[in-house]
This record gives structure tokens, C-alpha cells and sequence, in this order.
């Protein structure tokens, strides 16, 4: 039976539907994002009026979610209930505490080209009824970017240069749609033009306003621990805060640097006895080219979900759907130096999500015939097919598209998102996946230490203790020398609090909550059941799953 409060006959899962109702409507590239299509041809109004109706409707809804009581709901309910409660007060977070829509410039920069992006990726629809919508989101443009202008106060050098960064890249990205719709789509050209020309001058006048603040600006990113400890006890259901954490990641930081330099000596001296052959450089064909790159990654992608499956690792559904190569958009690249991916949406039917690399020259010089073909032949980019592909994110994030409970569908919570894909990296190492490597830890520690300096970072620069050009001297201290990444890495944690730390921090819990399950079992443990129970809660926090999970 469903839980009903009695005086108002409110559900949990009616109230759910009236949260998704408003956070679309209001949210209508999220929307898109979602797989919800009928916002498709507009963008999102910030205008105070709007944000303050939004708002107290939000506030509406979560009081009366708090009063519906936990005890009698089922545990899967109780679940629900917390996720949705943590919901609800985060979106109101945003709004009330954080103020992107007042401090933050990119914030408008992203809806403007996530919002054309997103049309463009997937084909939930005829590309004809997508380009049409293009241009009417093309015809918003000029609006969001006025109000962005009306509305927002203050904001930091880092905001800034990143919205600066993004508005030049996305008026290329601009242009370059409307060139190849309207070779696809002739009939829509006229229309594709009569939007994208205002769209492209007003990001050029606003690119232009925040210029001339940019010298008057401070880098004050930092979103203060007060902010920081709430995201990690709201969102993220944890149960320590900043202070801790903080430790945490300085541990485990010395822990992993500790163990790379004893493997690495170890590894030394047995090949000072145990002398290997190197590698010899192979010579790629004449013909070798930018398609063969592409249709390697493909290739590893099969190869690992093939390996999951025959190897006991977990459950491979038939249902889920394709993990395609293609290069970063042009517009992410300033925060997406690496590897990347970008899901299915959550609800569409096609169940396509895309596996982003660093752009590949269309046209190969020597050396990067060279460099490529022995990429391949040596099979080196296998690890970030792990993380991000086969058993990594696009397994896990296509299995939590297929959760039952909508509320549950509908989550997005970095530690067991970013936690499963770290957790991963390890475990296929564990699990012999390089059996003739005899220090394949050497393979994950790495992205270990990296995660716990990630750990350092967003704790020390959202709570005022670190700056931008002191995080990357940091990661160059740390890493070595590759300023102009670590410049787009130190960016990427400046714009998302909690999401640096949650790559280790649900490592971590995994892990430990594996251990708790395995004594719980016994004798009946396997390592496929842990995965399979694990990644059949969804995207939730790790903690919630564990309530699951050990019946506690």
C-alpha cells in the first residue's frame, strides 16, 4: 500500500511527479537531458519573478514531503523518501544559498550551448524536427544572455574566464551546427540563420561586458565550508564534514605516493634480474588513418564488456545500449582535457551514450601515425575504457537508466558514480585482467594518488584555503609538469564543489561496504552477486545503498 497522509491524500510518488513537473518546466535543457521532450524549443527564464515562484513551489513541495513519515513505508520507500527530501533541498541550495543565477556567468553560457548540444547528440527524433527546435533555442539565446546580464553581481575571475572560454568556443560550435543543418535540412536554413546570427552577436556582446569586468574581479570561487559541509551531509548522505575529509585525502594521498615508490623499486629490481625485451616501435601501413583509431576504441569497448561478462564480473543485460566514440566537443574541451562520457538520457528510448576522447587530426603526420598505431597495437588506452566505459560508468549508468522507481531513475549522485568507476580500476587489475603484468597495482595506484590530491583540492579551494594558481602548482609538484592540464582540471573542481572528492570517497565506500556484504554472506558470497546488488539501487549514495543492500 502506498503511504498516504491522511488529511491531504498526497503520495510519495505524486509528489515526485509535481517536483519533475517543475524542475522540467523550469529546467527545460535538464529536460532534454532527462529524455523529457516537450521543452525542447525554449530555454529556461531567470528572471527574479520566475526564480521566486520556482522556488516557493519547490519549498511547497518539500513540506509536504517531510510530512509523510518514514516508519511504515517499505525500505525501497524510505529510500525514495530521503532521496526525494535531498533533492528538493538541494535544488533549493542552488537558489538560496549558492546563487549561481546571480554570481555565476557560465551558468547562462552552459544553458545557452548545452541547450542546442544535447539536440544535436541524440536522436531521439527526425533531425528535421531536432533542427527546428535548434532554431528556436538558437532565437532564446539573446534573452537568457540579457537577463544573465541584468542578474548577475559580482562574480569570480575563475566563473568569469571559464564563461569567457566557453562563449568563444560555443560560438564556433554555433556556427558550425548551422552550416551542417542547413546542408542537411535546406529548408530550414532561413530559419537556422534568422536564429543563430542574434544568438552569435549577443554572445559576443556578452562575452565583451564580462571582459571588461574581468580586471575588477576577485577569484573568490570558494563556496565557504559551511556550503561545502552541507552538500556532503545533503547530497551525498556522508557523515563527516570538511575538517575530516580533508584528512582523508592527505592519508591517502602519502599512502598511495608510499606504495607506487615501493612497487616501483620492486619492479626495478626484478627487471634488473629479470631483463624483458623492449617493446620494439612498430610501423603503421601507409594507409593508417584517423577511422582506425576510432574503430579500435570500439573494438576495446566490445572486448570489455565481453570480458565482464565471461568473467564472472557482473550481469551484462542485452537491453543496455551502445557506448560510441566521438571527439570532445569543441566547447568542453577547456574543462575536458581527457577522457570523458557523456550517458544515454535517462528516459529516451535510444540508450546510445558516447564515449568522449581528445580530438584526433583529421590528417596524420608521421609521428602521429607512429604514436597511434602503437596505442592500438599495444592496446594502451584499455584502462580508460574501464573507467569510463566497460565495467565503468557506461555500464553502471545504463543499468541505473532501468531502475523501476522513477524518483530512484532520476538520481545522479557522484560518489557511486565516480566512486564505481575509480572501485573499477582496481578490481579488474584484482581480477587478472592484465595477467601477464606481475605489478599491474602500478596501474591504478596512480589514479589513486591523483583522486586523493583531487580529494585535497576541492576541499582546499571551496573552503577558502587554496587558490587557483596554488592548486596547480600543487598538481605540478604532485604529477609533474603539465601545466595547461592541470589548468583545465584546477577550472573543472573551481566549478563543481564535491565532485572532485567523490571519485575516492566512494571508492572507499564500496569497498568497504563490500566487506561488510562478503561477512554477511559467508560462504555464499561471490563477487558477481556484490556487483549486481550494488549497481541494481541506481545512481544513489552509497550509504542508502548499504541501508539496502545489508537490511540495516
Amino acid at each position: 500500500m502506498p503511504n498516504i497522509n491522511p488529511a491531504t491524500e498526497i503520495t510519495l510518488q505524486s509528489l515526485a511527479k509535481e517536483f519533475i513537473d517543475a524542475f522540467t518546466a523550469f529546467h527545460p535543457v535538464d529536460a532534454t537531458n532527462i529524455g523529457i521532450h516537450q521543452f525542447d524549443d525554449r530555454l529556461s527564464h531567470y528572471s527574479t519573478e520566475e526564480v521566486t515562484t520556482y522556488v516557493k513551489t519547490l519549498q511547497n513541495i518539500l513540506s509536504k514531503a517531510e510530512q509523510i513519515k518514514p516508519e511504515p513505508l517499505p525500505i525501497d520507500e524510505q529510500i525514495d523518501r530521503e532521496l526525494l527530501i535531498a533533492n528538493l533541498k538541494m535544488e533549493l541550495f542552488q537558489f538560496e544559498k549558492l546563487n549561481h543565477w546571480q554570481q555565476n556567468p557560465n551558468f547562462y553560457v552552459d544553458e545557452c550551448i548545452q541547450g542546442i548540444y544535447l539536440l544535436l547528440l541524440r536522436d531521439f527524433a527526425p533531425l528535421s524536427v531536432r533542427a527546428k527546435n535548434i532554431a528556436k533555442r538558437f532565437a532564446e539565446v539573446p534573452r537568457v544572455l540579457d537577463e544573465a546580464s541584468q542578474n548577475i553581481k559580482n562574480p569570480s575571475r575563475t566563473h568569469t574566464i571559464a564563461a569567457i572560454e566557453e562563449l568563444k568556443t560555443g560560438e564556433t560550435f554555433f556556427d558550425q551546427t548551422t552550416k551542417e543543418l542547413s546542408k542537411k535540412i535546406p529548408e530550414l536554413k532561413q530559419e537556422l540563420l534568422a536564429g543563430v546570427k542574434p544568438a552569435i552577436k549577443a554572445m559576443r556582446s556578452y562575452q565583451g561586458k564580462l571582459k571588461k569586468l574581468l580586471p575588477f574581479l576577485k577569484a573568490d570561487f570558494a563556496i565557504g565550508k559551511d556550503n561545502f559541509d552541507y552538500m556532503l551531509k545533503t547530497e551525498h548522505f556522508l557523515l563527516f564534514d570538511s575538517d575530516s575529509l580533508l584528512r582523508i585525502g592527505e592519508d591517502a594521498l602519502a599512502k598511495a605516493d608510499f606504495a607506487i615508490n615501493a612497487l616501483r623499486n620492486r619492479k626495478q629490481d626484478y627487471e634488473m634480474t629479470h631483463p624483458k625485451p623492449e617493446k620494439p616501435e612498430l610501423i603503421p601501413p601507409k594507409d593508417f588513418s584517423k577511422p582506425d583509431i576510432l574503430a579500435y576504441e570500439a573494438s576495446e569497448i566490445d572486448s570489455m564488456k565481453e570480458w565482464v561478462s565471461s568473467h564472472g564480473i557482473a550481469t551484462v543485460p542485452d537491453y543496455l545500449g551502445k557506448l560510441v566514440v566521438v571527439e570532445t566537443p569543441i566547447f568542453l574541451r577547456p574543462i575536458l582535457p581527457g577522457l570523458a562520457m557523456r550517458p544515454a538520457a535517462i528516459i529516451d528510448s535510444v540508450q546510445t551514450s558516447y564515449l568522449y576522447i581528445p580530438p584526433i587530426p583529421d590528417r596524420l603526420d608521421a609521428e602521429a601515425k607512429n604514436y597511434y598505431y602503437n596505442v592500438i597495437k599495444y592496446r594502451q588506452w584499455k584502462g580508460g575504457v574501464v573507467h569510463e566505459g566497460y565495467p565503468g560508468h557506461h555500464f553502471q549508468l545504463s543499468l541505473a537508466n532501468h531502475q523501476p522507481s522513477l524518483i530512484r531513475k532520476l538520481q545522479w549522485n557522484t560518489t557511486i558514480i565516480e566512486g564505481w568507476a575509480l572501485y573499477c580500476e582496481q578490481m579488474v587489475a584484482d581480477q587478472r585482467l592484465y595477467p601477464d603484468d606481475l605489478f599491474s597495482d602500478l596501474r591504478w595506484l596512480g589514479g589513486e594518488k591523483f583522486r586523493a590530491a583531487r580529494i585535497i583540492l576541492d576541499v582546499k579551494l571551496q573552503t577558502g584555503k587554496m587558490t587557483f594558481d596554488e592548486a596547480v602548482n600543487f598538481l605540478v609538484d604532485n604529477f609533474g609538469p603539465d601545466t595547461a592540464y592541470y589548468q583545465a582540471e584546477v577550472r573543472r573542481y573551481c566549478l563543481t564543489p564535491t565532485q572532485p572528492m567523490s571519485y575516492l570517497v566512494g571508492k572507499r565506500q564500496i569497498l568497504e561496504l563490500r566487506d561488510e556484504y562478503r561477512k554477511k554472506m559467508g560462504n555464499k558470497y561471490s563477487l558477481k552477486d556484490f556487483h549486481d546488488k550494488l549497481l541494481a539501487e541506481g545512481s544513489i549514495p552509497i550509504s542508502l545503498i548499504r541501508k539496502k543492500i545489508l537490511n540495516q
